[in-house]
């Protein structure tokens, strides 16, 4: 694809404007414990219990793990703002001595006194097996590690537009078009995930659990979930990415030798997906998305993602879309890999030379980007957010978070945070205070009572309800009478329900 012609036609306000215009699914898993740092013991809440079929709130592979999954939205502020509208529901579902913890390494206590616990405890309907499996082969400390997934595609309409005036000559299908342009920005992530390290991870070891997760380092990590002893798949398992079919082949290969017992056992940092898990059928569709996997909690954000990250991953993404990029051997991303390693495993208050260079050298080139395309002031916010966080590594995630530790611990830290949430819920006096400027009482109990059954919700102009075929729009202003309570009040406006 001539990437001259593609940033000439890019320049076009029409094709401009669609290039900030992608989708984000937000999935993110965080731990229950109680107020003494604990893990939860408590049962998982039978308000939640529709596991099997929520397509909003389940468990992990252990019920204390707590996992989110949002509506896919159009922009990153809406994205996170679905985030924060499902742990809010889920707050006044948990035992008044549980709370959402708000880091991605439980607390010390957890690593000392409930892992064994956790091993075993799992109950979701159709998972118990596979979770069970899980824990025996990566173990509960690589596991019990909380952050959030992130999917990211392109504008539909972008990729349509792209496709008839550059693609056909070289991609027999517009499928074929897509599987090439998402593979490309997955190869353009592995190469810059050290920078997303570096910036966003905070998974930072407590102290005093250092023995359990990481006895042979005398150093702090910046973060464990990002680094070979945290997320991911086995060193001997992992995907390649020097080319689309190589990509192909180690998944296959994987799943045909029992490496991965199904394709969800693909923890990569970033992988190609589709409306199935079955990779043949997502080629042949067109791949939907890429998912990235190594986003740690942002304990400083309420949703766990900001939206300065979201709008500076998407600034990443359109600029590699747009830019030409260098092609890649197997040697290229085995280095990046490695410098991702180091990244997760170096002190939170260091920077090597290396990064800083090439870090301000990249972003700068992103700046002119946002000049030459007209990006929104969001995402030229979010990039300042990012050069000064090169410039002072004091202003990271992990290095934020380190100046919170007391003694090399975060449970005072967590848990202020977990209960000042906690509590301004409570005190707001509002069933969603995330959205109670924008919609009445009833309407929020109306999409709290929604999502606990697991009906589809879609906050637009108006508050829309689908279930069964159906749809049902209510006003978000609507001031509604429910005598017999939300529940009830959905069920007459969706019968099968």
């Amino acid at each position: 694809m001539d990437k001259a012609k593609l940033q000439a036609a890019c320049h076009e306000p029409a094709l401009q404007k669609l290039l900030y215009e992608g989708r984000f699914g937000l999935r993110m898993e965080a731990h229950r414990v109680i107020t003494n740092g604990r893990a939860s013991q408590y049962p998982f809440p039978k308000t939640l219990d529709r596991r099997g079929i929520n397509p909003y709130l389940t468990s992990g592979v252990t019920d204390n793990l707590m996992e989110f999954n949002a509506v896919i939205m159009k922009e990153a502020k809406a994205a996170v703002r679905q985030l924060e509208i499902l742990q809010q529901i889920v707050d006044r579902q948990l035992h008044e001595t549980e709370r959402l913890w708000p880091l991605s390494m439980a607390p010390a206590p957890v690593y000392l006194h409930d892992l064994t616990y956790l091993t075993d405890h799992t109950t979701k309907p159709g998972s118990v097996e596979f979770n069970h499996y899980l824990m025996q082969k990566y173990g509960p400390t690589r596991l019990l590690t909380g952050g959030v997934h992130v999917g990211y595609s392109l504008q539909e309409e972008l990729i349509e537009s792209l496709y008839e005036r550059f693609g056909k000559a070289e991609h027999a299908s517009l499928a074929a078009f897509k599987n090439y342009l998402y593979f490309k920005l997955a190869q353009g992530y592995i190469m810059w995930q050290w920078l997303f390290t570096y910036l966003f991870g905070a998974s930072p070891v407590p102290e005093d659990a250092k023995e359990v997760l990481l006895p042979e380092f005398d150093h702090q990590v910046r973060s464990f979930r990002n680094s070979q002893y945290g997320y991911g798949n086995l060193p001997t398992e992992r995907l390649d990415y020097a080319s689309l079919a190589s990509y192909v082949t180690s998944l296959k290969g994987h799943l045909a030798s029992g490496a991965y017992q199904s394709p969800h056992e693909v923890f990569a940092p970033v992988s190609l997906r589709g409306a199935t898990d079955d990779i043949d059928a997502t080629l042949a569709a067109g791949v939907d998305f890429i998912s990235l996997r190594m986003f740690d909690l942002d304990p400083f954000a309420a949703a766990g993602i900001s939206e300065d990250t979201l709008n500076f991953l998407e600034l990443v993404m359109v600029y590699l879309l747009l830019t030409p990029q260098p092609d890649l051997t197997a040697a290229d991303l085995q280095a990046a890999q490695a410098r991702n390693e180091e990244v997760a495993l170096q002190d939170p208050t260091e920077q090597t030379a290396w990064m800083k260079e090439e870090a301000q050298a990249f972003t700068q080139r992103l700046a002119d980007f946002c000049e030459a395309y007209d990006a929104p002031r969001a995402y030229r916010l979010a990039l300042k957010f990012v050069q000064r966080r090169i410039e002072d590594p004091s202003l990271t995630l992990a290095g934020q978070l380190l100046a919170k530790a007391e003694h090399g611990t975060f449970l005072s830290f967590g848990l202020k945070v977990a209960n000042d949430r906690y509590s301004h819920l409570l005190q707001s006096g509002q069933t969603l205070s995330v959205i109670a400027a924008g919609y009445s009482p009833s309407v929020q109990r109306l999409i709290r009572a929604a999502i606990l059954q697991g009906i589809q919700v879609w906050l637009n102009e108006d508050v829309a309800f689908e279930f069964g075929g159906q749809t049902v729009h209510v006003p978000a202003d609507a001031e509604l009478a429910l005598p017999d309570g939300a529940a009830a009040y959905l069920k007459q406006l969706l019968p099968d329900l």
